[in-house]
């Protein structure tokens, strides 16, 4: 017996064509989920990016920070290493008032000052070499001259009243006792009349080697 077909011929195209939609629907969706999971993947990575390079902006800052507190350490360091350079070739700086205070110490009560000056002066000062022959005797000066270095001092010119020439002399005692102060010298020494008062003028002078006043100071 032979089979009618009552459908016609298009239906199943049709069906067929349906589910190709479906296929294409379901194909674009999940293509679409991937891609949305991929943009979240993206999105968290590019965060996660951004957060490691505000840290290394933030390391970068410090870092240049302290680049520049070590560069200004390291010009402190040459400024110190070149009053070093300087303080070794001229000794160190005394203290004015410390000196005067000093000074003072030494004098008696009714002693005064006057005037008191200073100027700064240099000697050769050099060791020389014992005696050989001829040859000895040559290399000997010539490393004596090298050796040769200039010694910074500083000569005082000290004017003052003093009551009497014994006070005077005891001053003048204290004075050459002191180790720090040397060829003391008195220039001179004469009667002086101030409203009636009868006093004795005087003037001193004293070196001071800046070397020895640096060493002194740091022991």
């Amino acid at each position: 017996m032979r089979e009618v077909e009552f459908l016609p011929d298009w239906y199943p195209k049709v069906r067929k064509r349906k589910r190709m939609v479906a296929l294409q629907a379901w194909v674009t969706l999940t293509l679409m989920c991937g891609l949305g999971l991929w943009m979240l993947l993206v999105q968290r990575n590019v965060h996660a990016r951004d957060l490691e390079l505000d840290g290394l902006r933030k390391d970068l800052t410090q870092s240049e920070t302290e680049l520049a507190r070590l560069e200004e350490l390291l010009q402190l360091q040459r400024q110190l290493g070149q009053q070093d350079q300087i303080f070794n070739k001229i000794g160190r700086p005394i203290e004015t008032t410390k000196l005067i205070t000093t000074l003072e110490q030494m004098m008696p009560s009714d002693m005064a000052l006057l005037d008191l000056s200073l100027e700064s002066e240099e000697s050769l000062r050099g060791s020389v070499g014992g005696g050989g022959g001829a040859w000895g005797g040559g290399l000997a000066g010539r490393a004596a001259r090298e050796k040769e270095q200039e010694t910074p001092k500083l000569r005082f010119r000290l004017r003052g009243v003093a009551p009497t020439d014994t006070d005077l002399g005891e001053f003048l005692h204290k004075l050459t006792g002191r180790p720090f102060f040397k060829n003391v010298e008195l220039l001179y020494s004469h009667e002086r009349q101030d409203r009636g008062h009868i006093m004795r003028e005087f003037e001193v002078t004293f070196v001071m080697e800046l070397a020895g006043v640096a060493g002194a100071g740091g022991r």
